[in-house]
């Protein structure tokens, strides 16, 4: 450290001991032995940028969050909150066992209660878009119809001709008396004025920006959530910019998949999004009035759904475990899309596993990219799928930002999380899990239709890459805990 020299002692000693507290805090963590060391090295050789890095992007945010008394008590509120509401949906967890009891899809739907606390419950209708003419179109419908309330979450918000429409829907519904929520991921949205969007503010309209803090600024709200009512909600891969519809001047098509759900599972979108605004804003919108009203029937009608939802404070990094169950206990096909594929290893190797035991693990990634880093980065992880019996595919008709998973014919999840490190381990995320065989059917077809705007991947392929281009995408691997 000869820059020490340089220094007044009384700098350089305070920053001494603040390293040594982050050193021995690094390794009282107990992470996996790489990630230590690889941020223990930083420490080492950079001392200064390695310590920026470390408070930017490298905290235990689930440890630092359970010392959070606070946030630990609101979120305690959370689930006794939403114990009448599940009370209430008994009978759907009850057909949910008798339909799937003693299969992986019961494990799986066990799993991913105990460890966000979302029940099984109920969509009177799922419908499933994979245009954003027709997902737009339809909640432009949905919003003009608002008579209670409107919550918007999103990761980004653009501004244009979509945004202003949307906004000017908004804006007539608060001056008609419809209470207005809305909450924007502010790093994800920062390119874009938020003008428009503030002059709502003096109609009523309630905005606030999500993981604002520079503490936080490496951990971005991912999640996109609309709840309208409590009777329709919203959720998917679709951020909101004109390019979503048309794909705008970068691509000749954007090809997404968002879904839109009545009933009582909108009260799950609505608790996650009670949960982020809270943190934000402290008022508390989980209660009955912004819930689902009792449902109707008796539990044997409509789509048996769930939600999981994860976050890097949360100790389950519960979405990414989904993926793991499914994929690693599906018998005969497990069919994925990602628009990026930096995969986590318990990740990676459940893909190899399943695969390697027989299963038809079928994996798309866009092949016109948006970003070129985790583009190069993603082809290093090709060979090994090929060799174990994956099918990779390149969607090329444009850009695949699509988030689904399809698993036996029997379920599918359609939701946020990218097959990538920074939405497997970082951001807030969430999935919609569907068990019901006519909406799994209705994502393979489009999963085939994609297909044939698709280039598969072949080893020889990779063979024929040069030198310079595996040692590129070799080097952009080493990049993607920041890309």
């Amino acid at each position: 450290m000869h820059w020490l020299g340089f220094v007044p002692w009384w700098l350089w000693v305070p920053y001494l001991i603040l390293w040594l507290y982050v050193m021995a805090t690094l390794i009282m963590e107990d992470r996996e032995p790489a990630d230590t060391l690889a941020w223990a090295f930083a420490l080492l050789l950079v001392p200064v940028l390695g310590m920026v890095f470390y408070f930017i992007a490298g905290r235990d945010w689930a440890t630092i969050s359970e010392k959070k008394k606070w946030m630990q008590d609101y979120l305690a509120g959370v689930q006794a909150a939403l114990q009448p509401f599940f009370k209430r949906n008994a009978a759907a967890d009850r057909r949910f066992r008798r339909l799937f009891g003693g299969t992986f899809v019961e494990r799986l739907s066990d799993t991913m209660s105990r460890e966000d606390g979302l029940d099984v419950v109920t969509a009177d209708r799922a419908e499933i878009f994979p245009t954003g003419q027709e997902k737009f179109s339809r909640l432009k419908a949905d919003l003009v119809a608002a008579q209670r309330f409107i919550h918007v979450q999103y990761f980004i918000w653009e501004d244009d001709e979509l945004t202003d429409a949307l906004t000017e829907i908004l804006k007539e519904r608060a001056q008609a008396g419809v209470q207005v929520r809305f909450l924007y991921d502010y790093l994800g949205s920062k390119a874009w004025d938020k003008k428009k969007l503030e002059a709502l503010v003096p109609l009523g309209v309630k905005v606030a920006k999500d993981v604002a803090s520079l503490a936080h600024l490496n951990y971005r709200d991912h999640r996109k959530i609309v709840v309208i009512d409590g009777e329709i909600g919203y959720t998917g891969g679709y951020n909101v910019g004109q390019e979503y519809v048309d794909g705008g001047e970068r691509f000749a098509r954007w090809r997404d998949t968002h879904v839109r759900v009545t009933g009582q599972v909108v009260g799950e979108l609505e608790a996650l999004f009670a949960v982020r605004w809270f943190d934000q804003t402290k008022e508390d919108v989980l209660t009955d009035e912004y819930l689902p009203a009792a449902a109707r029937d008796d539990g044997e009608a409509g789509v048996l759904c769930q939600v999981v939802a994860q976050s890097v404070e949360d100790p389950w990094q519960s979405s990414r475990r989904a993926h793991m169950l499914a994929i690693g206990n599906a018998e005969k096909r497990v069919w994925i899309q990602s628009p990026y594929f930096i995969p986590e290893v318990g990740l990676y190797d459940t893909m190899i596993n399943a695969a390697l035991s027989g299963v038809d693990v079928r994996f798309m990634m866009t092949g016109v990219p948006d970003k070129k880093v985790p583009f190069w980065a993603a082809w290093t992880y090709f060979r090994r799928l090929l060799k174990a019996g994956v099918h990779v595919y390149l969607y090329e008709a444009g850009f695949l930002h699509s988030k689904t998973l399809t698993a036996d014919g029997q379920i599918t999840a359609i939701g946020t999380m990218n097959m990538d490190i920074r939405s497997l381990r970082l951001h807030k995320e969430l999935m919609l899990w569907m068990y019901d065989e006519k909406l799994a059917y209705r994502q393979e077809r489009l999963f085939e239709e994609d297909i044939a705007n698709s280039h598969e991947v072949t080893l020889q392929e990779l063979d024929q890459l040069s030198l310079t281009t595996r040692f590129r995408n070799s080097f952009m691997r080493l990049l993607s805990y920041f890309i």
